[in-house]
């Protein structure tokens, strides 16, 4: 009887081991599911496609994948913002420039001119062109010379034209050295010109623009004939004379 008892409760132990050990691999086979499930949209890297379909998403992971998106977006928006401000001052900087107005040439309306004459070298004479304006401007090749009421312009020196154009601040001078008569007495047609007329070259090279400016020459005028001429602008007065 006793034998029968125990019996009884060995099978009835076994069957309750067996429905708990059933029990426990149903639950790990679910939560294993589960947590499957849950990284694998919520770790997967998002696609460009995905990214863009995933604020309108409606499943229990849209926070996740919006958060994703959100954070792509905002990357991809600070490197948008980073191009616009690289591209924006860029445009800017260049539509300045082409709106910036070129730099004008130089003429009678806001350039000072002074002519003096020099003891050497011999029969030269030093022009000098003072910028009195507000902003630069360049002085163009050489100074169109006309003696008084002359209509041919002075030879230009071209061994002394110089590399770059001439650029005067505001109070800077440019120098251009005249030699209105040859001391071999080599010229023709001489005459002695009481007045200077000078005149700026254009941007061009090609003739003169702006106003002119008339000078009285020094010691009552100065004897020129055919052989004179100007040398191109200098910055420097020592250049304006080394020929």
């Amino acid at each position: 009887m006793r034998t029968t008892r125990r019996a009884t409760q060995l099978v009835a132990s076994a069957a309750v081991l067996t429905a708990s050990l059933a029990l426990t691999a149903c639950q790990n086979g679910t939560t294993k599911d589960n947590g499957g499930q849950a990284p694998t949209s919520s770790s997967r890297p998002l696609t460009g496609s995905q990214e863009a379909q995933s604020p309108s998403g409606g499943d229990g992971n849209g926070s996740a994948r919006d958060g994703h998106v959100s954070k792509a977006a905002m990357s991809s928006g600070a490197s948008g913002s980073g191009n616009a401000g690289k591209n924006g001052p860029g445009r800017a900087a260049g539509q300045g420039s082409g709106s910036r107005a070129t730099t004008a040439a130089c003429t009678g309306a806001h350039v000072k001119v002074t002519v003096t004459k020099v003891p050497r070298p011999v029969n030269h004479m030093l022009l000098t062109a003072t910028n009195t304006g507000s902003v630069p401007c360049n002085a163009y090749g050489a100074p169109y010379l006309r003696w008084d009421d002359g209509q041919a312009a002075t030879t230009f020196l071209e061994a002394s034209k110089p590399q770059a154009v001439i650029t005067l601040a505001p109070g800077e001078s440019a120098y251009a050295g005249i030699m209105y008569q040859s001391a071999d007495g080599s010229g023709s047609e001489g005459h002695t010109a009481r007045t200077l007329g000078v005149l700026f070259g254009n941007r061009a090279g090609d003739g003169s623009t702006g106003p002119s400016a008339r000078l009285t020459l020094p010691n009552g005028g100065v004897h020129t004939d055919s052989s004179a001429w100007v040398t191109y602008w200098q910055s420097r007065s020592e250049d304006a004379l080394t020929w």
